[in-house]
């Protein structure tokens, strides 16, 4: 078992908040209601991207006016990607978890009576101030009440819900676009705000939260918003944590937004085959999430994210000279794979070098910045696709996932099933 040290005030005289090493029925349900949560953030985020050929046929407007829709309205979310984890520093793990659910939920409702792009704009943006906020809250609680043996795991699993709510609404146009519309997709994505029943009523606030509190309000301190605190107490950490944001986000939001197009049009695929191409590899891609998490539990995090991320980069460069549809499934399957098996787990990491007393206000604000930077990724993608094609654009994406092997092997310090800080200042050993 390992010692614990304190240097802060607020946790002098404070018994060691040590993770269990099994789950409990209360952990369990916690890492399911946040994947749940996730998965269907993932799904109101899809619904544009599956509709949009109808959006521009039906309102008769152009590629342009959508991708503008779509860029702006994930610079609006940048609000509550740093709100929302800020919050549930001051307020809780579960009441902001509480507010985001259901704030998605009805202005996902809302978006289905848009009736034009304007509307369109202003309520998708709305609804993904609440979207982005829900996973970082999410990770936060999963990281404070998963066993610390099997942290990592349980991380990953919950950015699992990502390939999950894919499924789900690719499955849900599929039945409910040909019956009753487009409309209905963001109709059905008030349901999740079911979700906040089950909140209320299946968990608690995060112990380790609460312990903290406690001790703060015994030794007469007061919770206040301080957003450069942890760039001020943790600045190697929180460089870190930013840089790991925007290497993973930018590859990813890179991928995710261009292979379709690469897919279907420029290896001139077609649109069904595309189709069942990331349909597969969004299934095996929660396999994939789960993998990771528990191979970084078993070996650490030091090792295996660059396990994944070398070849992963590899394989995105070889991606840009295959032309066969067999050799594309299957290297963009082994691809898709190792970019996001270790996202999950990646992302989960940044949550675990901060202390509970800032934790929210560490992963909103390292959030935040690497997001807004990686947001960049579609448009430059863009460009080069314009000039030459997205095959030509692949190596930069592929950077930008390599460079994450070296960060991981000789600057991230490795916290996997490490007892987690509390207190700005506490040395843990």
């Amino acid at each position: 078992m390992s010692t614990t040290t304190t240097t802060a005030a607020p946790a002098a005289g404070a018994a060691p908040v040590l993770s269990d090493e099994r789950w409990t029925r209360y952990s369990a349900t916690v890492l399911t209601i946040c994947i749940l949560g996730w998965a269907f953030d993932i799904y109101e985020a899809t619904i544009m991207q599956l509709v949009t050929p109808i959006l521009i046929k039906e309102w008769g407007i152009t590629p342009a006016t959508m991708g503008m829709v779509t860029t702006i309205s994930r610079w609006v979310g940048l609000i509550g990607t740093f709100a929302f984890p800020v919050l549930a520093d001051l307020y809780g793990r579960r009441p902001v978890l509480i507010w985001t659910i259901l704030g998605y939920s009805i202005l996902t409702g809302l978006t289905g009576f848009s009736t034009g792009w304007v509307t369109l704009l202003i309520f998708s943006s709305l609804t993904r101030i609440a979207l982005a906020g829900e996973n970082p809250v999410g990770m936060l609680l999963v990281t404070e009440t998963a066993p610390k043996k099997w942290r990592a795991t349980a991380l990953g699993g919950l950015v699992g819900g990502y390939p999950l709510g894919y499924l789900l609404c690719s499955l849900a146009a599929l039945v409910i676009v040909p019956l009753w519309g487009w409309r209905a997709l963001y109709f059905i994505g008030i349901l999740p705000a079911l979700l906040v029943l089950w909140v209320r009523i299946g968990i608690n606030e995060s112990p380790r939260y609460e312990r903290v509190t406690a001790q703060m309000v015994k030794a007469g301190l007061k919770k206040q918003l301080d957003i450069f605190s942890p760039f001020r107490s943790y600045p190697r950490e929180s460089v870190i944590a930013t840089l790991v944001y925007f290497l993973y986000l930018f590859t990813w939001i890179g991928w995710s937004a261009w292979m379709p197009f690469y897919l279907a049009d420029e290896r001139q695929l077609g649109f069904p085959t595309m189709a069942i191409y990331l349909s597969v590899w969004m299934a095996c891609a929660i396999a994939a999430y789960w993998i990771c998490g528990w191979l970084c539990d078993v070996f650490g995090r030091r090792y295996v994210i660059p396990a994944f991320a070398v070849p992963g980069a590899i394989l995105l460069v070889v991606m840009g000279y295959l032309y066969s549809p067999t050799s594309l499934f299957w290297v963009g399957l082994a691809t898709n794979f190792l970019i996001t098996g270790s996202f999950g787990t990646g992302l989960g990491y940044t949550a675990e070098i901060f202390p509970t007393q800032i934790r929210g206000t560490a992963v909103g604000a390292t959030f935040t910045i690497g997001l807004a930077f990686a947001s960049v990724a579609p448009m430059i993608m863009g460009w080069i696709a314009t000039a030459h094609s997205i095959a030509a654009g692949l190596p930069l994406l592929a950077f930008s996932f390599l460079m994450l092997g070296p960060l991981f092997f000789w600057f991230a310090p490795d916290v996997t099933r490490k007892d987690l800080a509390d207190f700005v200042g506490q040395k843990v050993g």
